[in-house]
C-alpha cells in the first residue's frame, strides 16, 4: 500500500524550514473484521494468547507513549530512553483512513500525558533536559488542526503553556472543573479550564506516588500505589476518603456502578462499591504486572506491562472475556504501554513494537447502536429493463447526489456499480460525502418484491470502520431520474 509523505511545520516551537520534521507512517496491518481467533503461546505462563479483537495495528517512526483517540484523530507521544535526559521529540497526528502521519508537533520536551477535553488536547510535557520529577508544561492544542492553542493573560511571558512545579502526568474532567494530579509526590491541582493556572494551593494526598485519576459517581479518584490506598475525593467539599486495600494500585477507571484499580503487585484487578469503598467479589486474575485501564463499550481493558498482552473484562459481570490479546512480544521491564477509548474501541501504544493497535469491544460490532437513513437521486440505466439494457458487469450504472440523516448526517455525491449473476443482481453504491466515503452495497433478488438488504461494507476518514445494515424501503429504478431510500442500523 502507498502512504503520502505529509509535511506540517511544528505549532508551538518555530524551526528553521530545513528541519521540518517529515514523517510517515507504515500500515502493518490494517484489518477490517477479524474472523476466528489466532492463538499464540506466551512467555513462562500455561495461558493463551490471541489476536481476535485486534481491528488495526500501526506502525509508527518511534516509540510510542502517550496516546488520545476520537472517532476519526488520533494523537500519539513519541518518547525517548526513560534512561536518559528528555530529548525534543514530537507529537504525531495519525490518518486512521490510511495510517499516515499527518501532522507532527514540537512542545520543547517529551509528551508525558495526553487528554482529550472536548475540542481541545491538553499534553503534559517534560521540557528538555528534565527528569522524571521535574516541571511540567501543559500546553493545550485544537483537537483536529493541533494549533497550539493561547491560554490567555498570565504571569507567564509564553502564554501559549502553563509550567507547574511538579510532575503533572494526567488531567481529567469532572463537570465544569479541570483537574490534574502530580504523581509523585500525589498531589491534586484544581485548574482554569481556559488558560490551566491552578486555582488554589494543591491539595496534597500521598507522599509517595500517585499513579491513578479517574473520575466518577460523583467523585475523583486516586490510588496511592506506595500506601496501598484508594483515594475518594469529594470536589465540592474537599473530603478525602482512604480505603487501606493492600497491594500496588496503579491504574483505576468508573464503569457500571463500580470503581476498578489495577493492583500491580497482586496481577489482578479489584471491584470496588464506590459508596462504602468495599471490594466486589473476588479479584480478577489478569497478569503478573497489570498496569493501566480503559473502557470501551461494556469491556473494561487492562494492560500487562512486560506480557505484551491486553486483557478484556466485562463491565458488567466482572468476567474475564477469553484469552489475553498479544500487541507485542513480551519483554521484561518494559514501559508500560498507554490506553485511550475511542468509542467502542480502545488504541494501544506498545513502546516496545513501535506499534499503535486498535481493539474493539467483542460486543460491539454486532450490536446496531442507531438508525440511519440515506435518500437518493440519480441518473443512469440501473435495470436492465424491458429491453434488455443495462448496465449487469459491475461497471458504472448511475450517479447521483444523496442526504443521510439520523445517526450520522452528511450529504454529497455518489456513484453506483451493478453486476447481475443469475436472478441477483448487486448494486454497490459508494457515498462521496463532506466526513469521508462509505460503501454500501445492495443485494436485489430479481423478479420479487420484497424490500432489498443493504449492508456497510467499508468506511473512510469520519467512516472509518462503521458497520450497518438494513433494508432499500425505496427503489424508483425504472424511473430517470429515479429515487431511492435505505433505512437501517449502523455502529462502529
Amino acid at each position: 500500500m502507498d502512504h503520502e509523505r505529509v509535511t506540517t511545520p511544528a505549532a508551538s516551537v518555530p524551526e528553521p524550514a530545513h528541519r521540518r520534521f517529515r514523517l510517515t507512517v507504515v500500515v502493518a496491518s490494517l484489518v477490517a473484521a477479524v474472523v476466528g481467533s489466532i492463538v499464540l503461546a506466551t512467555r513462562d505462563s500455561g495461558e493463551k494468547a490471541t489476536t481476535r479483537g485486534i481491528t488495526a495495528t500501526l506502525r509508527v517512526p518511534g516509540h510510542p507513549g502517550a496516546v488520545a483517540a476520537g472517532a476519526d484523530v488520533l494523537w500519539v507521544a513519541l518518547d525517548g530512553d526513560p534512561q536518559r535526559p528528555v530529548r525534543d521529540r514530537p507529537l504525531l497526528r495519525l490518518d486512521l483512513s490510511s495510517g499516515t502521519v499527518v501532522q507532527a508537533v514540537r512542545l520543547g520536551g517529551e509528551v508525558s500525558s495526553l487528554a482529550h477535553d472536548g475540542g481541545r488536547l491538553i499534553a503534559s510535557v517534560k521540557p528538555v533536559g528534565d527528569g522524571e520529577v521535574g516541571t511540567r508544561r501543559l500546553v493545550a492544542l485544537d483537537w483536529r488542526s493541533g494549533v497550539v492553542l493561547p491560554l490567555g493573560e498570565s504571569h507567564l511571558s509564553d502564554t501559549d503553556a502553563r509550567e507547574i512545579d511538579g510532575p503533572v502526568d494526567h488531567v481529567v474532567r469532572a463537570g465544569d472543573s479541570l483537574w490534574a494530579l502530580e504523581v509523585r509526590p500525589g498531589r491534586l491541582l484544581e485548574l482554569d479550564p481556559s488558560t490551566l493556572a491552578p486555582y488554589s494551593a494543591p491539595i496534597p494526598l500521598s507522599s509517595g506516588r500517585a499513579p491513578g485519576l479517574a473520575a466518577g459517581a460523583g467523585y475523583l479518584w486516586v490510588t496511592a500505589t506506595d500506601a496501598g490506598e484508594v483515594l475518594r475525593i469529594d470536589p465540592a467539599a474537599g473530603a478525602i476518603t482512604r480505603a487501606h486495600l493492600g497491594g500496588s494500585p496503579v491504574g483505576i477507571a468508573v464503569t457500571s456502578g463500580k470503581v476498578w484499580f489495577a493492583d500491580r503487585s497482586g496481577g489482578t484487578v479489584v471491584r470496588l462499591d464506590p459508596r462504602s469503598l468495599r471490594p466486589i467479589g473476588d479479584p480478577i486474575r489478569v497478569g503478573t504486572k497489570p498496569t493501566w485501564l480503559a473502557v470501551a463499550g461494556d469491556s473494561l481493558f487492562v494492560t500487562e506491562q512486560e506480557a505484551g498482552t491486553i486483557a478484556r473484562i466485562d463491565a458488567r459481570s466482572g468476567r474475564k472475556l477469553g484469552p489475553p490479546i498479544r500487541i507485542a512480544h513480551p519483554a521484561k521491564d518494559a514501559v508500560a504501554p498507554a490506553l485511550a477509548s475511542a468509542g467502542a474501541s480502545v488504541w494501544v501504544s506498545s513502546f516496545a513494537s513501535n506499534t499503535l493497535t486498535r481493539i474493539t469491544s467483542p460486543s460491539s460490532p454486532t450490536a446496531p447502536s442507531s438508525e440511519m437513513t440515506v435518500e437518493g437521486t440519480g441518473n443512469g440505466p440501473v435495470n436492465p429493463g424491458p429491453s434488455g439494457t443495462g448496465v449487469t458487469n459491475g461497471g458504472v450504472a448511475s450517479t447521483g447526489h444523496f442526504t443521510v440523516t439520523g445517526a450520522i448526517n452528511d450529504k454529497g455525491t455518489y456513484t453506483g456499480y451493478r453486476s447481475v449473476g443469475g436472478q441477483i443482481a448487486k448494486v454497490r453504491d459508494v457515498l462521496i460525502g463532506k466526513k469521508g466515503t462509505i460503501t454500501i452495497v445492495i443485494t436485489i433478488h430479481l423478479g420479487t418484491e420484497s424490500p432489498a438488504p443493504w449492508t456497510i461494507t467499508s468506511g473512510t476518514k469520519s467512516y472509518f470502520g462503521l458497520h450497518g445494515k438494513g433494508r432499500q424501503i425505496v427503489d424508483n429504478y425504472e424511473s430517470n431520474p429515479y429515487t431511492f431510500v435505505l433505512k437501517g442500523a449502523i455502529s462502529r
